[in-house]
């Protein structure tokens, strides 16, 4: 049994119309339009699932962006700064792993019509 993505777990809400990648790409998760992330119980037990993978997706952008490290990224975040707890931090980075898969999803649509 192959373990579920985040890109798998956006495309089936996409499916469901609970998620619009345009909303989310423009307002982010911070607005409410991803139901299903709002509250903090949510959005760490989504962090919990996928840890390994928004891990990964860290590095990826850190290198990408040219950064030192990791946390430095993290701090160019929305809301970074109002992180005080656990929970916050788990919060924030669930909401980044959506808001870029959500990105690369429609980058990819764009390629396809192009």
């Amino acid at each position: 049994m192959n373990k579920e993505t985040i890109k798998q777990w956006v495309e089936d809400r996409v499916k469901d119309e609970e998620i619009h990648l345009e909303d989310v790409t423009e307002h982010g998760c911070v607005s409410g339009c991803v139901s299903s992330l709002i509250y903090y119980s949510d959005t760490v037990k989504f962090y919990d699932k996928f840890e390994d993978e928004i891990w990964d997706m860290l590095e990826e952008d850190t290198n990408q962006f040219g950064n030192d490290n990791i946390l430095q990224t993290i701090s160019q975040f929305n809301g970074a700064k109002n992180v005080g707890g656990l929970d916050q931090f788990k919060n924030l980075l669930a909401w980044y792993s959506v808001e870029e898969t959500c990105r690369k999803i429609l980058d990819e649509k764009e390629k396809e019509v192009a």
